[in-house]
């Protein structure tokens, strides 16, 4: 139970659990609860739409429900996705990029970024908000988009030379932890959305390998930046996939 707390520390500001810095150990055993901590946010994020929508059109309850996310996660996966384009665009090898990405000063693409991604997210929430039978996917996204880096961390190998937070995770992150994340996201998408909820899982485990692939040549592997990123991105990715189906879910 002391790894879910540290999970739910960790991709929320929830203020649940210890403080203070856990060992590698504990890091790696709360991976396994990533995408439990996602259908926590995913509920959340239904229940705050859901009250929201009482009282605001659509346009405004979707812009609520963006800002909403932003805070229920301290924008953690944004800035690693921010870092990444910066490094990405900034840099002409692997150790540019790396250093790049561990600024922690701001760049131009990655402003850009965070601009586009949190713009093409509430378009697609708005399109999915005006079909109330969808709503159930605003529970389901955050819990396979957190899967991801488990995924990513037991396929591919740590990229950062000097470590980083995401070293642990990366390196300690084996067949039990793998298993038990993906029985908390697939699990609950199979059963609530059946033929559909396993194309979600496919459209998610491409995007996740495509961007392993890509950044093992680009870095030579992944860090946590990386596995923020790929989070963001597959949620965005998830929302592509329910507009396109949204006539036949």
């Amino acid at each position: 139970m002391n790894s879910f707390f540290l999970a739910l520390r960790f991709l929320t500001v929830i203020p649940l659990g210890k403080r203070g810095e856990a060992d590698p150990a504990a890091i790696v055993a709360a991976g396994k609860y990533y995408p439990a901590i996602g259908l926590i946010i995913g509920g959340l994020s239904w229940a705050f739409y859901y009250g929201t929508h009482r009282f605001f059109a659509i346009p405004v309850s979707v812009g609520l429900l963006v800002i909403f996310g932003v805070l229920m996660t301290g924008a953690l996966h944004l800035d690693g996705l921010a870092d990444c384009l910066d490094g990405l665009y900034g840099g002409t090898n692997r150790e540019e990029r790396l250093a790049i990405m561990k600024d922690v000063h701001l760049g131009t693409m990655g402003v850009i970024g965070l601009i586009l991604i949190l713009g093409i997210k509430y378009l697609l929430l708005r399109e999915i908000m005006s079909f109330p039978s969808l709503w159930r996917w605003i529970i389901l996204i955050p819990a396979v988009s957190r899967w991801t880096p488990v995924l990513l961390a037991f396929l591919f190998k740590y990229a950062r030379p000097g470590g980083g937070l995401g070293q642990a995770l990366v390196t300690g992150t084996g067949k039990k932890e793998l298993f038990w994340a993906t029985l908390f996201s697939w699990v609950p998408i199979l059963f609530f959305s059946g033929f559909y909820g396993l194309g979600l899982i496919m459209v998610t485990v491409t995007w996740s390998l495509l961007c392993g692939w890509y950044f093992l040549r680009k870095v030579g592997g992944i860090t946590g930046d990386i596995l923020g990123a790929v989070i963001e991105s597959s949620e965005v990715w998830a929302l592509i996939y329910i507009v396109g189906i949204s006539c036949y879910a």
